[in-house]
């Protein structure tokens, strides 16, 4: 269940226009071990801007 909830926090901040790298800083300041570019990547593709399947994050 944490592993959902923290693939759901990840998905929105990258949703929400973040870099992978603030993704990787966000999941750092949450204590937990970092993520890497790639992971963050395969965790949202397909993610649009109104998080659905589509285009990537928001304004990029």
């Amino acid at each position: 269940m944490a592993e959902k909830a923290l693939a759901a926090v990840i998905q929105e901040t990258y949703i929400q226009g973040a870099s992978t790298r603030s993704v990787d800083d966000l999941v750092q300041a949450m204590e937990m071990s970092g993520i890497s570019k790639s992971q963050v990547s395969r965790l949202c593709a397909g993610i649009g801007a109104d998080g659905a399947a589509g285009n990537g994050p928001k304004g990029h």
